[in-house]
C-alpha cells in the first residue's frame, strides 16, 4: 500500500518472511537496524523505544536527552549517575522485552531530573550533554556527607546562578597548563560551591 501511495516501481518491493514468528515486527525490524548499519551508542535507544510496551520516566528522560543529542556516556550520568548504560543493555532489551535493569530504578531520576530542569535554565542544551555539569554534580553527591541535603543545595545553587556566571561557565577556554574542563570545574567550585 505504501509503495502504490508512494507511486514506486511494485518489482523494487522485497516482501520478507520473519524466520522467527514468535519476534514483533517493531523488535524484527529494530532487530535488523542494528545488524544492518553501524549506530552509534545513542542509535541503540531507538530499537527499545519502538519495541516496548512498558517504559518508565527514567527511560523516557533518556530518550528525551537522546533527541537533544547528548551521547551515551552523559545520558547515562543524568539518568542513572553512573557511567554504566551500554549498547548491549539496549540491544538486550529488544530480546527481552524490559528496560535495561540500570533504568528500572527510579531512585536517581527522581533527584537528577530537578537538577536538569534548574539547569536547562540557565545552560544550552549543547553545554549539558557534555558531562562537565552532571559529572561535577555526581562526584560531589558521593562525597557528600550529607547526600539529602546536597540535592536540595545544588538545586537552589543551580537556580540562583547568574546569567553572567552560566556563560562564563558555558564559554570557559583553556587557561595556560589547564584544560578547559579543569577550568570549567573551577568555575562550577566557584560558583555552585
Amino acid at each position: 500500500i505504501a509503495y502504490i501511495k508512494l507511486g514506486l516501481n511494485l518489482n523494487d518491493l522485497v516482501i520478507t518472511e520473519p524466520l522467527n514468528v514468535d519476534m514483533s515486527i517493531a523488535a524484527l525490524i529494530a532487530e535488523m537496524n542494528i545488524c544492518t548499519t553501524t549506530w552509534k551508542g545513542t542509535d541503540y535507544m531507538a530499537a527499545p523505544a519502538m519495541t516496548l510496551s512498558k517504559t518508565n520516566d527514567v527511560f523516557e528522560f533518556a530518550v528525551q536527552l537522546r533527541s537533544k543529542g547528548f551521547p551515551l556516556a552523559t545520558i547515562s550520568q543524568w539518568c542513572t549517575g553512573t557511567n554504566s548504560l551500554k549498547p548491549k543493555d539496549l540491544v538486550n532489551c529488544v530480546k527481552s522485552g524490559e528496560l535495561p535493569k540500570i533504568l528500572q530504578s527510579e531512585t536517581w531520576y527522581q533527584r537528577s531530573i530537578r537538577w536538569y530542569e534548574a539547569a536547562q535554565e540557565k545552560f544550552s542544551d549543547s553545554f549539558l550533554s557534555k558531562k562537565y555539569l552532571i559529572t561535577y554534580i555526581v562526584m560531589q553527591y558521593n562525597n557528600a556527607a550529607d547526600p539529602v541535603a546536597y540535592c536540595r543545595q545544588i538545586e537552589q545553587a543551580l537556580k540562583k546562578l547568574t546569567p553572567a556566571q552560566a556563560t562564563e561557565i558555558m564559554e570557559a577556554r583553556k587557561i595556560g597548563l589547564k584544560s578547559r574542563e579543569q577550568v570549567v570545574v573551577e568555575l562550577l567550585e566557584q560558583y555552585l560551591g
